[in-house]
């Protein structure tokens, strides 16, 4: 028998529990579901960063010379020389060094920890989407947008491993320079004007790739201070936008004026010619948009880049991939990343929130002068170039969390829809992120990460000849053999190359470097032959490299 006392029921009912602790539960449940979506965004920063740890333990396999002019400015960052740009190109400022120094400080400027920067920059640009589309178009939306990027192509961890190739500092300036202007939009006074002001005048200087945030920026912004009522707080604000982008640009003026040598000065430019830009809608449309969101280039679904291209400049003979693996990939991918465009193109995502709505359109236009000037621009000649699309990022981000956040709002159905997308994609890009890494040997066969020693007897030449301090050879070979060389020494490219740092040109005591280092598939021509006539020989010599002394 149940004692009365402890009885659940009365006669008249159930026994409520007191209003106190009612409100303490649903309060439990509230703070529940506002902080759930925060443990997603952790428990995708860790994937990100386990993801990355093959192709940062094998930073010296993939080191290129361009990632080692990179890894050279940081180990002068270390040793407390600060510059206003990266060497040789204003347009790129210095911030991004900041990646890697923190590891460069503990445990020395190397391959690993300058590579470990662009994971770093990769897990910013992912809270700041997030960030954005949780403010602007709800949390859903957010949690959803983290699938594409958290379990992100092979083309897009890729980028993840170059510094200042892979322009990840500026899709992250990009992503909060759109959160800024919804803050701007929504929230009273001029603050965050100013703090949009500022921050755009620093992705400028960051990255000129900026300028395409600023081509949808801009305008979004017009729009919706036009539909919102054209109020004078939107004039007040435009005005005091400008001063504060020329303060955040200040350091770019300066920079190039303090070091204005420039191995890059043609800039951006443009071609209209008919053969030139069919050719560059071609490798737009198979080669650099697959690339970079879904990995495989069409139609043979190639994955770059080839594993014995590693460390040279840009991927050109990726086989054929023939895996079922490749095309299930290629084909789903590429299916929900055109979902995610409509769903961003759709007016019923934010109808009645301009400021949502400005951003939508912001980025949409920002997207397609992306594409524009890809298509325009005259220095595009391979897959490689897939790095200027970059901005495409946030986009997939946005558009894809929109899109399941429209299937989840249909009920248990779509609900059911979206989590069977976003487990697809997950797993399909997980299996073909472990085949990408295998096929380089970074992981064994249960996906366990691997190093793979380095085996470039050029590099051991150099490590074994202790007198020698300064050599020619050609751009891919000069900056990175003389940062993974494990002493002080000095590549200078032949002069048809950029010359990242001309000082050291100067300061050669005889006015050339002591050996030409010659590869197969650039022997030096008139520079070996100036080698010999000054009485130089032959210091090694085999059929895929050879050495010259330079008296």
């Amino acid at each position: 028998m149940i004692e009365p006392a402890l009885a659940s029921t009365t006669e008249t009912g159930p026994i409520e529990p007191p209003i106190a602790a009612t409100d303490q539960a649903q309060e439990n449940v509230t703070r529940h579901r506002q902080h759930w979506p925060y443990l997603v965004v952790f428990l995708a920063m860790v994937w990100i960063a386990v993801v990355r740890v093959p192709l940062i333990l094998n930073a010296q396999i993939h080191l290129d010379s361009d990632l080692a002019v990179d890894g050279l400015t940081l180990g002068e960052a270390v040793q407390g020389h600060w510059r206003w740009h990266y060497p040789a190109t204003p347009h790129i400022g210095i911030p991004p060094v900041l990646y890697s120094l923190p590891q460069a400080l503990i445990w020395g400027a190397n391959p690993f920890t300058l590579v470990s920067g662009g994971t770093v920059a990769y897990i910013g640009l992912v809270l700041a989407t997030f960030a954005l589309t949780r403010i602007a178009f709800g949390r859903t939306a957010a949690v959803w947008g983290l699938v594409p990027l958290t379990f992100a192509s092979t083309g897009a961890i890729w980028l993840s491993g170059r510094i200042t190739g892979g322009h990840l500092s500026a899709v992250l300036c990009h992503a909060i320079a759109f959160l800024l202007l919804y803050l701007a939009l929504t929230r009273s006074g001029l603050k965050y004007a100013i703090a949009l002001g500022v921050w755009c005048g620093f992705g400028v200087y960051v990255d000129s790739m900026f300028l395409l945030t600023l081509s949808g920026l801009v305008p979004a912004a017009i729009w919706a201070w036009w539909r919102m009522g054209r109020s004078r707080r939107g004039l007040l604000a435009a005005l005091v936008f400008i001063p504060a982008f020329l303060v955040g640009v200040a350091p770019r003026e300066i920079g190039a004026r303090v070091d204005p040598h420039n191995a890059y000065p043609q800039g951006f430019l443009s071609s209209f010619d008919t053969a030139v830009l069919i050719n560059h809608i071609r490798l737009l449309g198979l080669d650099c948009l697959p690339r970079l969101i879904t990995g495989h280039r069409l139609p043979d679904l190639q994955s770059d880049p080839s594993p014995s291209e590693l460390g040279d400049p840009g991927p050109n003979n990726s086989p054929r991939d023939t895996s079922p693996l490749a095309l299930a990939v290629t084909v789903v991918v590429l299916v929900m990343f055109l979902a995610a465009i409509r769903a961003l193109a759709d007016p019923s995502s934010t109808r009645g929130d301009h400021a949502a709505n400005a951003i939508r359109w912001g980025l949409l236009i920002s997207g397609a002068a992306t594409l524009f000037a890809f298509v325009i621009y005259r220095e595009i000649f391979n897959p490689d170039n897939y790095r200027y699309l970059v901005d495409i990022l946030v986009l997939w981000s946005v558009g894809f969390g929109l899109a399941m956040r429209s299937l989840v709002q249909m009920g248990r159905a779509g609900l059911a829809i979206a989590v069977l997308c976003g487990a697809t994609m997950a797993g399909l890009m997980t299996l073909d992120t472990g085949r990408w890494y295998h096929q380089f040997g970074w992981v064994n066969s249960v996906g366990q990460p691997k190093r793979v020693p380095l085996d470039d007897p050029v590099l051991a030449w150099l490590d074994a000849h202790p007198d020698v301090d300064s050599f020619l050879t050609g751009y891919w070979d000069a900056y990175r053999l003389t940062f993974l060389s494990d002493r002080p020494v000095r590549g200078i490219p032949y002069p048809v190359y950029p010359n990242r740092f001309p000082e050291w040109s100067r300061a050669l005591p005889k006015g050339h470097p002591q050996i030409v280092i010659a590869r197969r598939f650039q022997r030096g021509g008139a520079f070996v032959e100036r080698a010999f006539q000054s009485g130089g020989q032959f210091l090694e010599r085999n059929n895929r490299f050879y050495i010259i002394s330079w008296p």
